[in-house]
């Protein structure tokens, strides 16, 4: 388990997140509200010059597309999560009806497109292990950052393989003896 204060943290910047989250969803809807407001006085504005000015009539038909537009958008999207300005409309709130059965599809998907066995090993024999490798390492850097680590990592796996009890030593493993043992395995796998 999580430190107290490890956990405090942690809560602190997801809510921070969530915060920083409810903030822009609050300024799209300002913009978008805005847009369709502004689309409606623009159709307005457009109908009352249209009869001085016959070209507002193709403006009034651009803005009254727009904000049927933007209507329709606003109904479909909040028709999906829950029941527009809260009447029982039918085929509304389609998501949280459907939110287990839209899980199990959704996941029942995901295992058969992306973690079966034939589409994974397409996947992996896509990819060139090697050269990717190759081309990491041949940055002098990464390689000598890989080679410090792997200094410092091999003096502790011996310490813990020989505090294991497993009867290998440093005295144990000379070079003689793992000669031995890799010649007479290769003998075996001949």
């Amino acid at each position: 388990m999580a430190a107290p204060s490890q956990t405090a943290g942690h809560e602190a910047a997801q809510s921070a997140d969530d915060a920083a989250k409810i903030a822009a969803l609050r300024r799209t809807k300002a913009v978008a509200t805005a847009a369709l407001v502004a689309c409606v006085g623009v159709f307005l504005g457009a109908r009352a010059l249209q009869d001085s000015y016959p070209a507002f009539a193709y403006v009034a038909a651009f803005a009254e597309a727009a904000a049927i537009g933007g209507l329709a958008d606003w109904y479909a999207v909040v028709a999906l999560f829950r029941r527009p300005l809260g009447l029982p409309i039918p085929h509304t709130a389609i998501i949280p009806a459907n939110k287990d059965r839209i899980a199990d599809n959704l996941g029942r998907f995901i295992e058969v497109n992306f973690l079966a066995p034939g589409p994974v090993r397409e996947k992996l024999e896509e990819v060139d292990f090697a050269l990717l490798v190759s081309e990491w390492l041949s940055d002098r850097r990464r390689s000598a950052g890989l080679s410090r680590f792997v200094g410092r990592l091999v003096p502790q796996a011996l310490a813990a393989v020989e505090g294991s009890g497993l009867g290998i030593s440093s005295s144990n493993a000379s070079p003689n003896r793992s000669r031995r043992y890799r010649s007479r395995r290769w003998r075996q796998t001949c």
